[in-house]
């Protein structure tokens, strides 16, 4: 059964995400902390990851990752244009698949539920937030539709750091 999650904690946690977008620099792995605990006020989950895409490899290449990635991995396929993960970078469009259908010996732990949604902005892929849970029947389209909305904002956050990250890398080679 889905929590009751109530707006005044899907508007919080939204507000606080769009804040990190304005804020000072923390480094990307405690933004993404960060963001994975806002996003559990409005959904469960088991597994949260955030790929950031390499245009130079081609592929994507994990940002955050909480879970044991061994059940992503079963899930998804990391490469560009194969997985599930690939679908939704390459076409821009969200998957949600309400029930991943197991053999009854492997169905303890393992992804039954996976939201998928694409990181865009000014209509390039920045990457790919992917939520799993162990329970059939997880995520709905009100799901997707919240995550969509994060999307930009959690983007936002990583080209922050991007950003930073190439600053201090041209300061460092001024020196």
């Amino acid at each position: 059964m889905k929590k009751e999650v109530k707006i005044k904690n899907i508007l919080a946690s939204l507000y606080e995400l769009s804040q990190m977008v304005k804020s000072k620099s923390i480094g990307l792995s405690k933004e993404m902390e960060k963001t994975r605990i806002l996003l559990l006020r409005i959904f469960e989950f088991n597994l949260f990851s955030i790929f950031q895409y390499d245009y130079l490899e081609r592929r994507l290449l994990p940002v955050y990752m909480y879970g044991d990635p061994f059940n992503l991995v079963d899930a998804v396929n990391f490469r560009l244009g194969k997985g599930a993960t690939g679908w939704c970078l390459s076409h821009k469009k969200s998957l949600l698949i309400c029930n991943l259908g197991r053999e009854k010996n492997y169905e303890r732990f393992f992804v039954k539920s996976f939201l998928a949604v694409p990181i865009i902005f000014n209509a390039e892929n920045i990457g790919v937030i992917v939520m799993g849970s162990f329970k059939v029947n997880q995520y709905d389209i009100s799901d997707r539709f919240l995550l969509e909305l994060s999307a930009p904002l959690i983007g936002n956050i990583i080209l922050k750091e991007r950003f930073n990250l190439q600053k201090n890398n041209e300061i460092e080679e001024e020196k």
